[in-house]
């Protein structure tokens, strides 16, 4: 198994090799990645540049063309404009994952275990041990073995349950073992990647790394995607016009995932229809991509145009929820703060946001000249039209080398996804008067007594503990102020006693050395002499009782 691992990596690396001379990858990526923007740290914003799209788009046919792993490197990489020019950042957010659809019958393999969780089988069905084409087929009412997607992840089949039309992804089957080798030659090739890309001092590769490695695992499993369609259907239950599809939780396996089936055109093919229901089916794609931001706190991370459908009757339909971003709690207030400035038109409080958001200090930047880009950021957002601006908060933090967080620059991509599907629909659109209303209630639940009163009670409990726990608290408090007290006394007394030993001690040495003295006084010959040491003697002796006695 060792050795025939092997032979498929290095069969895979020929593969890489292969497409990567083909599309003269190894001195693109040098000269164009490294000079234009790592090395001089020049980067090209505008996208007409003819020669840069030529090269951005020779690396997306390459990544396409190499399969799964590289397409979902790519659509990661252009969520990062730390990573790559602006060029390459736009071509690679139009990575499109269609492959040559397989057979059905290649495909059955990844229905292995299916039968275990289907509910309501007959006994023959039930003993049957293995899956074939019959057995897949006798589960659903109709199955129609003919792809209608076909992606490098999955492929999609119409079918019918209960007399419901269902849609049925199915991973293609050696799809991990594949993957598994693509991430084990990109971390051969880390340190090239590093040297040559010049990432080490702009990023960390290795979370980058950890973060393409979590976004394979979460699409590879369709119980996450059941989990998510879940989460969506159930967050727009009281909209009528915005529909997610329903799961079939029973049929659902990590391969399989069998949802309700959504009818509509996707809106990149919507072309036909007046200019007011254009307008129309613009302004709810936005004000309902703004609920999940905002009000929801999840989103739906690769809005592109393929992934909307437009209803007949008016609403739409979000589809293929295998990426999905959250946003925690602080993130998102900061950037509610952010467009609440812009739309206020209060650069003050734009900018207070934008450096919580960056995490940096005042003291960072050039405070006059950033409020400056940041109004005229703020002018453009109010009164342009026909243009994007989502990308604007990029560029903005690039040109003063901030490092915004990944979940903001993941958030800023689906934004800036569904503003282009927007404006493709409607040329005037301008997603901050769909931004205004939703601010308007995010702002009126944040400040809400309902809202004050639920944070209370869930905060009560803690809030209880301390007040009990006080009485305890201050005594404690005491107890130290007492200890230290007593403590800083009792090292006061013992330098006090340390002064008086050495003090007695002194005044003994003092006496010793005038009785010796006198002693040696009193054994000379001579009279006077004789009797100074003896007097000299009994005065120091006299001496030395009192500083004994005094001591006791």
């Amino acid at each position: 198994m060792a050795t025939l691992g092997f032979y498929r990596k290095i069969r895979r690396y020929l593969e890489i090799f292969r497409v990567f001379v083909k599309y003269n990858l190894f001195s693109l990526l040098y000269k164009e990645i490294q000079r234009n923007y790592v090395s001089n740290n020049k980067v090209t914003s505008c996208y007409a540049d003819v020669e840069n799209q030529k090269n951005a788009e020779k690396l997306r046919l390459a990544f396409e063309e190499l399969g799964p792993t590289f397409v979902k490197l790519g659509q990661i990489m252009s969520k990062r404009p730390d990573l790559l020019p602006q060029s390459y950042i736009q071509e690679l957010s139009h990575l499109q994952d269609k492959v040559k659809p397989l057979d059905f019958t290649r495909m059955i393999d990844s229905f292995e275990g299916f039968q275990c969780t289907i509910g309501g089988m007959d006994e023959k069905s039930s003993k049957r041990s293995a899956v074939d084409v019959d057995f897949i087929t006798g589960v659903f009412d109709e199955f129609n073995t003919k792809p209608i997607a076909s992606a490098s992840i999955a492929q999609v089949y119409e079918a019918s349950i209960g007399g419901q039309k269902v849609a049925v992804k199915v991973a293609r089957p050696g799809l991990i073992d594949k993957i598994n080798i693509d991430l084990s030659i990109i971390n051969d090739l880390k340190p090239i990647i590093v040297k040559v890309g010049g990432f080490g001092k702009k990023i960390n590769f290795d979370e980058f790394l950890d973060e393409f490695r979590e976004l394979l695992n979460k699409e590879l499993d369709f119980r996450n995607e059941a989990r998510n369609l879940k989460r969506f259907h159930e967050n727009f239950a009281d909209i009528d016009e915005v529909r997610i599809p329903a799961v079939y939780e029973d049929y659902c396996t990590e391969s399989v995932l069998v949802m309700e089936y959504m009818e509509g055109t996707p809106a990149k093919e919507l072309s036909k229809i007046d200019p007011e229901k254009r307008s129309h089916y613009a302004h709810l794609i936005s004000s309902s991509y703004l609920k999940q931001v905002y009000l929801d706190g999840v989103y739906h991370a690769d809005p592109h145009a393929g992934n909307i459908l437009i209803q007949e009757d008016g609403g739409i339909a979000y589809i293929d929820f295998g990426a999905v971003g959250i946003i925690d709690g602080e993130l998102r207030r900061n950037m509610l703060n952010l467009f609440y400035g812009i739309y206020k038109q209060n650069v003050d409080i734009a900018f207070e946001a934008f450096l919580k958001i960056a995490n940096i200090n005042k003291e960072e930047i050039n405070v006059r000249k950033f409020k400056l880009d940041l109004d005229d950021l703020i002018a453009k957002q109010n009164y342009g039209m026909g243009e994007r601006q989502n990308d604007n908060y990029a560029k903005l933090a690039m040109k003063y080398n901030l490092a915004l967080p990944s979940d903001f620059s993941t958030l800023e991509r689906a934004l800036v996804l569904i503003e282009g599907v927007c404006l493709e629909l409607d040329p005037k659109f301008s997603i901050i008067d769909d931004a205004r209303p939703i601010i308007a209630k995010v702002m009126l639940q944040r400040y809400s007594p309902f809202r004050a009163a639920e944070y209370f009670q869930l905060e009560g409990d803690k809030y209880l503990e301390i007040f009990k726990n006080l009485p305890q608290g201050i005594n404690d408090v005491i107890e130290t102020i007492r200890g230290y007290r007593i403590e800083k006394i009792e090292e006061k007394s013992r330098q006090l006693r340390r002064a008086r030993i050495v003090d007695s001690t002194a005044k003994y040495v003092f006496v010793s050395i005038i009785m010796a003295a006198s002693a040696y006084l009193a054994t000379q010959p001579e009279t006077s002499i004789s009797n100074l040491g003896i007097a000299g003697f009994i005065v120091a002796l006299l001496l030395f009782a009192a500083l004994f006695i005094k001591n006791q």
